[in-house]
């Protein structure tokens, strides 16, 4: 199978959470034996020893700039009549040299979800599938909490939509789309992995993009528990503006030295926004800590038990006293510690490795094509 992949960015340079995602979806699919192409929305595209790449479609930016560097103002259907066109003369130069693709998957990319993939389905005959990774994209999981504010999105172009989050295809199919299908989050094994020998000197670390809809958990799972265990190690990476206790904070780092921090923690912490506590759902830094083999520390989600075992695989802390009472617990236990790195590490392998993932999008593609 040749599959076109458009995904917002593959740049890790050019910044986002979501840039791994993409990279281990785009690896699994090769790793199920598919030929991947890839193009990006923003960002450099490049070609990896995992797929060959396009440039992404420069014809909209180029007009934006020459209508400013004139003084016209453009409208918002003359600037979508332009980015479309841009987007399809750089598909078509795709289709035509590719040949014979047999489908479009598209990831983060919500502005293509919008007439691009009709137009390939009529000129080209090849069914889209749109993966959506984030729950924002429903305006009741707006992190404004201002859902009237946002629109739904528009995904009725697509052939197929699958999303992270069962709770929000239970809410697409609610919507009226159909072909709506669960894939969560996982980890590429490979990348994510556990490096022997590796001194852990941190004794508590969280990684993050801000506490913007979870400044009270991180309250109860950082600065309370760093000021009642002064005598322990805490530190944070990323930028926050809330109170963080005894903890010592680290601007954002790349994902190498990222990778290196988790593992050199002896305890790692994953603190849901509120708005996946309340949906239900996981985010995708769960499973990346469970195939790195760390021992995880997270806030509860009622999803939780469908994809890890608390208590064996992931342990679970409910509010502050909980969670100084089960780092105590783990910090004074190396060998409990270690088993439950291993046994999360070996539920990735077994059932969450976006090789399973990639499997799960084919297995759609093939119904389409059916």
């Amino acid at each position: 199978m040749k599959l076109l992949a458009i995904g917002n960015s593959i740049d890790l340079a050019f910044g986002g959470g979501g840039t791994p995602i993409i990279w281990q979806f785009l690896k699994g699919f090769h790793d199920a034996g598919v030929e991947v192409i890839v193009t990006t929305c923003e960002g450099t595209s490049f070609a990896a020893p995992w797929w060959r790449s396009y440039s992404r479609p420069f014809v909209q930016n180029k007009t934006f700039d020459f209508a400013l560097s004139r003084g016209i103002k453009l409208n918002q259907t003359m600037a979508g009549f332009f980015y479309y066109r841009g987007w399809k003369k750089q598909l078509k130069e795709i289709f035509v040299t590719e040949r014979d693709i047999d489908a479009v998957f598209l990831i983060a990319a919500l502005p293509v979800a919008k007439e691009i993939p009709s137009w390939i389905r009529k000129d080209f005959r090849v069914p889209t599938i749109y993966y959506e990774t984030d729950i924002q994209a429903l305006p009741k999981y707006s992190l404004d909490h201002q859902p009237e504010k946002h629109r739904f999105p528009d995904y009725s172009d697509c052939d197929a939509i699958a999303c992270a989050f069962e709770k929000i295809s239970q809410e697409l199919r609610e919507h009226g789309l159909q072909n709506v299908w669960t894939v969560p989050f996982g980890a590429d094994p490979a990348i994510f992995c556990p490096i022997p020998g590796i001194e852990q000197n941190i004794d508590v670390f969280f990684s993050g993009f801000g506490e913007l809809d979870r400044e009270d958990w991180m309250q109860n799972m950082i600065s309370k528990p760093s000021i009642a265990l002064k005598n322990f190690k805490f530190v944070v990476e990323g930028s926050f503006k809330t109170d963080l206790g005894n903890s010592e904070r680290l601007h954002s780092v790349s994902l190498d030295k990222y990778l290196h921090l988790c593992r050199g923690s002896k305890i790692n912490l994953n603190i849901l926004r509120q708005q996946f506590v309340t949906a239900g759902v996981l985010n995708s830094r769960i499973f990346e800590l469970a195939s790195l083999g760390c021992c995880v520390v997270t806030n509860p989600s009622s999803d939780l038990k469908d994809f890890f075992a608390p208590d064996k695989e992931m342990v679970v802390a409910n509010d502050a006293k909980d969670a100084i009472d089960k780092y105590k617990w783990l910090l004074s236990s190396k060998e409990d510690r270690e088993r439950i790195g291993k046994a999360a590490r070996q539920r990735v392998l077994k059932e969450h490795t976006y090789l399973n993932r990639a499997q799960q999008i084919l297995k759609i593609i093939k119904k389409l094509h059916v």
